[in-house]
């Protein structure tokens, strides 16, 4: 999907890409450009020569059993783009408020994109899940996941994994469009904006 929310590009502007298997990082993309005048394009379609026409790259890219993917592009251009205001985001199910979830990405970030990462915004967003639109692979991991808290007394689960229960077999989100002020400030005036 490519969109551009004007109907003409002003220069340099923001370009917003992202990835995304069931959609909740792709919907974060798409409210992020909104405000920014965006275009907004799946990262496996974009290409460098183009990104370099822009002043901002906005990378969406979801966590999946704890592994960041899509990272691939600014893993590889982070250096060709230095000068310019890269925002990452990542969509996840677990509660990036936690410290271990906010250490375990970062320590994939800084692995893929070494120094690199240090010139890039970097935000947390929380997504959600259908079971309904998951994989055969994707069911069997929430199986195990959803077994693993069963086995727990209720008084030892945490509030995540109390919602995770209640919506089993359903579908929950944890998306909050408070969360995407950061991210647009941080496109439009750079890495201080830093959460």
């Amino acid at each position: 999907m490519e969109f551009l929310s004007g109907k003409t590009r002003r220069p340099g502007g923001a370009l917003v890409l992202y990835t995304t298997r069931h959609g909740a990082t792709q919907r974060y993309a798409e409210r992020i450009a909104q405000p920014l005048d965006a275009l907004v394009k799946e990262a496996a379609y974009a290409r460098i020569a183009q990104a370099k026409t822009y002043d901002a790259i906005v990378l969406g890219c979801p966590v999946y059993a704890g592994r960041i993917r899509g990272l691939d592009f600014f893993e590889a251009h982070a250096r060709e783009l230095a000068g310019k205001r890269l925002v990452l985001f990542t969509c996840g199910l677990y509660d990036p408020a936690q410290a271990d979830v906010r250490e375990a990405l970062a320590a994939q970030i800084r692995a893929r994109m070494g120094d690199a990462a240090d010139q890039v915004a970097v935000f947390h967003l929380r997504g959600g899940v259908r079971w309904q639109s998951l994989g055969v692979f994707e069911r069997l991991m929430m199986r195990a996941l959803m077994g693993g808290i069963r086995r727990k007394a209720p008084e030892e689960r945490t509030p995540f994994e109390a919602q995770m229960l209640e919506a089993e077999g359903g579908a929950i989100d944890f998306s909050d469009e408070a969360d995407l002020a950061p991210i647009v400030r941080a496109a439009r005036f750079g890495r201080e904006e830093r959460a």
